[in-house]
């Protein structure tokens, strides 16, 4: 993909799918079909009504993908919707992450909030934010640290589990962080 070409949305535009090297969305920009590029970067509104394969996709604004997700990279500032089935090799959710399909990866980093209607399968899960799953969590390593979010699992299956209250940066809050599931299986549970 790097003889590829970029695209580059300043303002409002649109574009056809099909492969770039870099896209670069600066306010609001709409990829009308699947598309595949090694760097994806919103600052802005994006959408993308397709699949999308990208190497690292980065949101700092409001981005939507209609499709399936394949990326390496992920990482999330503001508010990212995948309408389908995401896989992800790592993420990094600093702001909202919603799946309305299953997601897999190999390594999660949670501070804000994930939403997935589906399963989640990943090798490494830490959550400080919040989580949401009408399915099952499977992972080999599952760290949530409970502060102020309430999260919620149908069931949570894994090698070794830690799920511990954290210390609130405001004192005197009456948000207390809690985990609410059906099941809890692991080798290892603290």
């Amino acid at each position: 993909m790097e003889d590829q070409h970029s695209l580059t949305v300043n303002g409002s535009g649109s574009s056809a799918g099909g492969d770039y090297n870099k896209v670069k969305i600066r306010g609001e920009g709409t990829i009308s079909n699947d598309m595949s590029c090694n760097e994806f970067k919103t600052y802005g509104t994006s959408e993308v009504r397709g699949n999308m394969k990208v190497k690292n996709y980065v949101v700092y604004g409001d981005s939507e993908v209609q499709g399936n997700v394949d990326a390496e990279f992920v990482k999330v500032y503001g508010n990212t919707q995948m309408n389908s089935d995401a896989h992800i090799e790592k993420t990094k959710v600093r702001g909202m992450i919603e799946v309305k399909g299953k997601f897999t990866g190999d390594f999660v980093d949670v501070k804000g909030a994930l939403n997935v209607k589906g399963d989640i399968e990943v090798e490494e899960l830490s959550l400080t934010g919040g989580l949401e799953s009408d399915g099952l969590l499977n992972a080999e390593n599952i760290e949530i640290s409970l502060r102020y979010e309430g999260s919620k699992v149908r069931e949570i299956g894994g090698k070794k589990i830690t799920v511990r209250k954290k210390a609130r940066f405001i004192p005197f809050t009456s948000h207390a962080g809690r985990l609410q599931t059906s099941i809890i299986e692991g080798d290892e549970i603290y």
